[in-house]
């Protein structure tokens, strides 16, 4: 960020990536407006800690997402779950509505299915739409390791659609 950006900026910038985000990990549509809520209010609250020198401003406003996901899930005391499927899919529009519902939900089970990793990764570069070099910042892997956990991740999810869909 070589500029000082305002709040209003950052808002508008990044709420509707970190909120899919959010929604992606949590499947709750109250509970990632909560999230994303405390995300923005960390980021204005600690905004005078961001370094530049250290990494890109959007892979800094997303370690926050993670980290606020994270404590939202030990206070939970639960793993990631797939409840509520059917409010996540109701309000949250995918490719302007070309996936069905059902298949929205075989897709959101596919993700579940993956290990904690390897969600993370696919999320953050699908739903949040950021790069490898970012994902891999946020992530602490290889831009190498993303990648193949990306490609690792889709075939698993593939296979997962494939045997939803002859079981059928």
């Amino acid at each position: 960020m070589s500029k000082v950006f305002t709040m209003e900026e950052i808002f508008n910038t990044f709420y509707d990536k970190i909120y899919s985000f959010t929604l992606m990990r949590v499947g709750n549509v109250h509970d990632s407006e909560d999230i994303t809520s405390d995300v923005f209010v960390k980021v204005a609250e600690k905004i005078d800690t961001y370094d530049p020198d250290r990494a890109a401003f959007s892979t800094w406003i997303f370690v926050i997402a993670l980290n606020e996901i994270r404590m939202y899930y030990r206070k939970q005391k639960t793993i990631y779950p797939i409840d509520n499927v059917s409010e996540l899919v109701s309000s949250f529009d995918i490719e302007e509505n070309l996936l069905k519902r059902e298949e929205c939900i075989f897709l959101y089970k596919a993700i579940e299915n993956l290990d904690e990793i390897s969600k993370e990764v696919v999320l953050l570069r699908y739903f949040a739409d950021l790069s490898t070099r970012q994902i891999a910042e946020i992530t602490a892997l290889s831009e190498t390791n993303v990648d193949v956990k990306i490609h690792r991740a889709k075939k698993k999810m593939k296979d997962f659609l494939i045997s939803c869909k002859e079981s059928k």
